[in-house]
């Protein structure tokens, strides 16, 4: 598919992905959360199939990392990839598998959550597309 960018964040979508934009904690379509899934052709098959959901916390706003909320924590060696140094973990979020990530950039806290199995449907962290998705995230406020 190619770049796209929504005035906050640029990232690659590869062929047979699709992006939509994330909403708030309110319901409202916001800038700084974006859904990168694979095989997705409509915005609800973000609960059926699997892909990068892609957040960024504004540096003036609070950020409460997460981790403390999942199953099955185990840190993963922090990493570069793109523009970010990341550090983060794998865990369990009602019984899903999840890679996540996080990167403290200058314009807040940028977040990378992988979700790698939803029914039959499976990604990994090493799989080509997966990669190029993460090393593309680019923020451009």
């Amino acid at each position: 598919m190619g770049v796209i960018s929504n005035g906050v964040l640029d990232v690659f979508v590869p062929d047979g992905w699709k992006h939509f934009e994330g909403t708030d904690s309110e319901g409202k379509e916001t800038p700084y959360k974006l859904f990168v899934y694979k095989n997705a052709n409509a915005p609800f098959d973000i609960f059926s199939k699997c892909g990068i959901t892609i957040c960024l916390t504004p540096a003036n706003k609070f950020y409460i990392s997460p981790k403390h909320f999942y199953d099955n924590v185990e840190d993963i060696s922090p990493m570069v990839m793109g523009k970010y140094q990341w550090n983060g973990y794998t865990c369990t979020s009602l019984g899903y598998p999840y890679v996540m990530l996080e990167a403290e950039t200058e314009a807040g806290v940028l977040q990378a959550m992988i979700l790698l199995k939803n029914g039959d449907n499976e990604i990994a962290f090493d799989d080509t597309d997966v990669k190029a998705v993460l090393e593309s995230i680019n923020i451009v406020l």
